[in-house]
């Protein structure tokens, strides 16, 4: 059947269980496509082993829809169709329940074959019959569902292209119908994740008097044993994981003032509230202002000093000019000394000689 509907090609004989292994075929319609996997035949006892038993009923836990396929004929042995129908689903309900409720296209193969009437007959009925019991023997139930049979030949191809057409509808429902479950299932999921997170963020602040107050809650309580104690940047990132969190607000509005004692899972706090850190940080903030401008004063009063220092020598300079000058002037006045001492020797000079 398989190499009739796809491109595989497994070993085909006239002896039964000649396909001793899975066989993988693509079916392709118009408008969908599914893959056909033909697993060897079972046999009675396979759920407890027997034959290739459980290796087979694994790769069925895989597919979405059972193709049921029995042997109008008989074969050679001579196998009523309908008690292989029956053993072969007993089989399968004793692997797994969910198995038995797999959706299953029951398909009657080799109807070409002589005297094979009296059994598709049989098998219809039996059919009719089980879906009447399903709903307690009223076919005019709602879910009251008419089974249908396929009459089939792999050989001569008869009704081979409704069974395809069938088989692909029936697939692309299933499939999507599982798509859609696993939607709903992960978005219920990922509700019932955001509850939880809720949940564990959830925390309650309780006064215990005397300037005591004690704080709950499962976020809290696993913030503080992830804390490492003998860290300083730990503790300051916990206080503002813990402020994120709005634990502080709550404190406030419970009453808790800047010293009082907060304990968290036996861990013991003092209070201080962000506008008193704020308050701290803008003291810190206007002394390192103070501070630089301190520096900024000492850097001018530099800068003044080095040009007063250019100045006095500067002055130190023309001083020492004018001492130049001066030292000019009296040498010059040494010299005019000099010429009067002269004009004194030579008038002496002259006086000796008259």
């Amino acid at each position: 059947l398989i190499a009739r509907i796809s491109a595989a090609r497994p070993k085909i004989a006239d002896y039964p269980f000649t396909t001793l292994v899975p066989n993988l075929g693509m079916v392709r319609t118009e408008e969908h496509s599914f893959v056909v996997a033909d697993v060897p035949g079972l046999i009675e006892g396979a759920a407890e082993g027997k034959g290739l038993g459980h290796q087979f009923l694994r790769h069925i836990e895989r597919t979405a829809l059972l193709l049921h396929v029995v042997d109008a004929s008989g074969g050679w042995e001579g196998r009523d169709p309908v008690d292989d129908y029956i053993k072969i689903n007993l089989e399968l309900e004793r692997y797994g329940q969910e198995l038995k409720s797999r959706p299953q296209i029951v398909v009657i193969n080799k109807v070409d074959s002589p005297g094979c009437e009296d059994n598709i007959q049989r098998l219809r009925q039996y059919l009719e019959q089980q879906a009447l019991a399903a709903v307690g023997g009223n076919e005019f139930a709602e879910d009251f569902k008419a089974p249908e049979l396929f009459c089939v030949s792999a050989l001569t191809g008869k009704n081979l292209d409704a069974l395809v057409a069938a088989t692909a509808q029936k697939v692309y429902e299933l499939r999507t119908a599982a798509a859609n479950a696993q939607a709903e299932q992960l978005q219920y999921d990922q509700v019932w994740e955001h509850r939880r997170q809720k949940r564990d963020r959830h925390f309650e602040v309780r006064n215990l008097g005397g300037h005591v107050f004690m704080v709950e809650g499962k976020a809290v309580e696993r913030m503080v044993i992830q804390t490492e104690w003998d860290n300083e940047e730990a503790i300051a990132y916990l206080q503002r994981r813990l402020e994120l969190m709005g634990v502080e607000k709550a404190l406030v509005a419970a009453g808790a003032q800047d010293g009082d004692e907060i304990r968290i899972l036996g861990r013991a706090f003092a209070f201080e509230s962000a506008i008193t850190r704020g308050d701290e940080a803008a003291g810190q903030g206007q002394a390192a202002s103070a501070h630089d401008a301190a520096c900024d004063s000492q850097a001018t009063s530099a800068r003044e000093a080095a040009s007063d220092g250019q100045g006095v020598s500067a002055h130190e300079d023309a001083a020492a000019s004018e001492g130049q000058g001066v030292s000019v002037h009296d040498a010059a006045s040494d010299s005019d000394s000099d010429g009067d001492s002269m004009n004194d020797g030579d008038r002496g000079e002259d006086d000796g000689s008259i």
